[in-house]
C-alpha cells in the first residue's frame, strides 16, 4: 500500500476578512435613525434642500408586496417637511438599480395615491443611490426607460458617487452620517499591496484618516448638528467598519491599539463635551426659573400687601376712589 505523503504546512498569509455587503446596509440604516438634526442635515446635503434643523422627521413603511407576491424593502424613505425622499446605498455599481428604485418608488406613491374622476394620480419621492465604493466609474444617474404604446419616458435618478466627496465636503454639507463609510477607501489599494512596508504605509494612513474621522464627528456636536449620542454613534461605527474590513490584516493589528485609543478618547470627549453642556443648559434653565419664582413671590407679596392696606382704609370709612388711587 503506497503511503500518503505528509506536507507541513507553508506560512500563513496576510489575508483581510470579506465582509457582506449587509454589514454596509445595516450601518446605515442605524445611522439613518440617528437624531432628526442629523438626518435633516443629512437629507439637506444630499438633496440640496434647506429643511430647518429642528422639524420633524418620519420614517413611511418600506415594506411592501409586488404582484407576484415578491417582498419589496428598499433601503431608506425619509419624510421631513412634506416632502419625501428614497435612498439606496450600493457598495458597488449594479446595472439594474434603476428597476429596483423604480419598484420601491412606485410601491411608495400607491401608499398616497389620489383620485379626481377617472384620474388617478401617484407621486413618486425624490430618490438618490448612494455608491459607496463603486468599481469602475459609477454613472452621474441611472435611468429606467418606460416604453408606453404612445411614445416613451426616462425614469431618471441622480446618484452620490462617495469615493468623489472627501470628508472636509461630507462635513461642510453636514452629511455626517456617511463619514464611516470613508473607511472603504483604502481597501483596494490594500489588496493591491504586495510587501509588509506597503501595507504598513496604509496602515499609518488609516491612522490619519481615524484620527480626521473623529475629529469631524467631535466639531459636528460642539457645532450643534449633531447631539452627543449622534457623535458616539458616528465614531462607534466608524471603529466598526475599520475593524470588519481591516482586522484580518497583520500590520493593521500592530496599529489596532493606537486605533482604539484614539475613537475611545474622541468617544469620551465627546461624551464629556455633551455632559458639561447639558450642565450649563440645566443651570441655565434652573436659574430662569429661580427668577421666575422670585418675581411671582414679589408680585404675590405686593398684592397682599396692597390688599392689606385698602383693607385698612376702607375700615377708616375713606371713600372707594381713594382707595383705588392709593
Amino acid at each position: 500500500m503506497k503511503k500518503k505523503k505528509f506536507y507541513a504546512p507553508g506560512p500563513k498569509k496576510t489575508k483581510g476578512p470579506r465582509p457582506t455587503r449587509d454589514i454596509f446596509d445595516l450601518v446605515f440604516k442605524r445611522l439613518i435613525r440617528l437624531s432628526p438634526r442629523a438626518v435633516t442635515g443629512f437629507i439637506n446635503g444630499l438633496f440640496g434642500t434647506s429643511h430647518p434643523p429642528d422639524g420633524a422627521v418620519e420614517y413611511p413603511n418600506t415594506e411592501s408586496v409586488s404582484r407576484g407576491l415578491r417582498r419589496l424593502l428598499s433601503d431608506t424613505v425619509i419624510a421631513i417637511g412634506g416632502s419625501t425622499y428614497h435612498v439606496e446605498v450600493e457598495t458597488s455599481g449594479d446595472a439594474e438599480i434603476a428597476i429596483r428604485v423604480f419598484e420601491y418608488g412606485f410601491a411608495q406613491a400607491l401608499r398616497a395615491k389620489t383620485a379626481s374622476g377617472s384620474v388617478i394620480s401617484v407621486r413618486f419621492p425624490e430618490a438618490r443611490v448612494i455608491y459607496l465604493d463603486p468599481r469602475g466609474k459609477a454613472p452621474g444617474e441611472v435611468t429606467l426607460r418606460l416604453e408606453f404604446p404612445g411614445g416613451s419616458h426616462d425614469y431618471k435618478v441622480k446618484t452620490f458617487r462617495l469615493p468623489e466627496h472627501g470628508p472636509g465636503e461630507l462635513e461642510k454639507r453636514k452629511m455626517y452620517l456617511l463619514l464611516p463609510f470613508c473607511v472603504l477607501g483604502l481597501r483596494r489599494a490594500l489588496g493591491k499591496a504586495k510587501t509588509p512596508g506597503q501595507r504598513k504605509a496604509l496602515a499609518r494612513e488609516m491612522e490619519a484618516l481615524l484620527g480626521t474621522l473623529a475629529g469631524m464627528a467631535e466639531s459636528g456636536v460642539r457645532a450643534g448638528d449633531l447631539s452627543g449620542a449622534d457623535g458616539r454613534a458616528v465614531l462607534e461605527y466608524t471603529e466598526r467598519l475599520y475593524r470588519e474590513l481591516y482586522m484580518g490584516y497583520t500590520e493593521f493589528k500592530e496599529s489596532d491599539m493606537i486605533v482604539k485609543g484614539m475613537l475611545l478618547t474622541y468617544s469620551e470627549e465627546v461624551a464629556l463635551k455633551t455632559r458639561r453642556k447639558t450642565r450649563r443648559e440645566d443651570a441655565k434653565r434652573y436659574q430662569e426659573e429661580k427668577k421666575k419664582v422670585i418675581e411671582e413671590t414679589e408680585r404675590k407679596t405686593e398684592q397682599k400687601a396692597a390688599l392689606k392696606t385698602a383693607r385698612k382704609m376702607k375700615g377708616l370709612n375713606l371713600p372707594v376712589d381713594q382707595i383705588a388711587i392709593v
